[in-house]
């Protein structure tokens, strides 16, 4: 496909004044709240990704097999990671509303829940859509806050956002979107020396937000001709999860 010299330059312009416009947090950097029981094998040596959905609303196989498999280069689960498809609600269900969707997931959170230190797991409910967002996440306090007996991370992942757009297939936006939710329920882009908004400041990196001229310049030719979408964490994120370790989870350290 050839791009006129004119609209070249247009679209060049954007990306070079989108690169210029970054956002430069101000702050001392600091470790980012992060789940140690997700991510290292001390707290929980299993992790076990409970799936829920609202029907019509299903997950994508190739895309859960994608996360598990993202999950296990991020974290130190040297019993596994199991991914279970659960709970099938009606469409009925399913409302627009912070609080309907907290008490679905109180209702289906319905898995294993052994005694601390062996498990931990990470809830995550399919359903049609939510205010526009592709994807929402809250922490295991916030949820802990609110739900004083719900023991897990929650993510919504919204379907109705999420079609093949040509070779941006609907397998790699969900993906994608269930690893940038992921990084919320880990507590990354806490961290004022990368964050701002609530999302990381580096555009290459899953935790950056949307789509705009920096993420056009960065990967337009990947994904025009590709279908690339980013599914990894900077290493400014990385580190946040394993500040001691320059961001290598503990059991996939080389020794000296």
């Amino acid at each position: 496909m050839r791009i006129p010299p004119g609209l070249a330059a247009v679209l060049l312009a954007l990306a070079l004044g989108g690169c210029a416009s970054l956002p430069r947090p101000t702050g001392p950097e600091a470790p980012a709240w992060r789940d140690a029981r997700v991510l290292e094998s001390e707290p929980a040596s299993r992790l076990l990704l409970e799936v829920d959905r609202v029907q019509g609303s299903e997950p994508r196989p190739r895309a859960l097999r994608k996360l598990a498999l993202r999950l296990r280069d991020l974290t130190d689960k040297p019993d596994g990671i199991t991914v279970v498809v659960d709970d099938l609600l009606p469409p009925e269900a399913w409302q627009e509303s912070d609080q309907v969707l907290r008490s679905l997931a109180r209702r289906t959170r319905s898995l294993e829940r052994p005694a601390p230190g062996s498990l931990a797991t990470v809830h995550i409910l399919y359903g049609p859509r939510f205010h526009g967002y592709r994807g929402f996440a809250w922490t295991r306090p916030v949820m802990a806050r609110t739900s004083p007996n719900y023991d897990a991370a929650l993510i919504l992942i919204f379907q109705d956002q999420l079609k093949s757009i040509a070779w941006i297939t609907d397998v790699r936006q969900e993906a994608s979107v269930l690893v940038h939710e992921f990084g919320h329920t880990l507590g990354l882009v806490g961290d004022p020396g990368h964050g701002s908004g609530g999302h990381c400041t580096n555009a290459w990196c899953s935790m950056y937000d949307g789509v705009d001229a920096r993420t056009f310049f960065l990967y337009f030719f990947p994904t025009l001709f590709t279908g690339y979408l980013p599914m990894r964490y900077c290493a400014d994120c990385s580190d946040d999860l394993y500040p001691e370790d320059d961001g290598v989870p503990p059991g996939r350290r080389r020794n000296p």
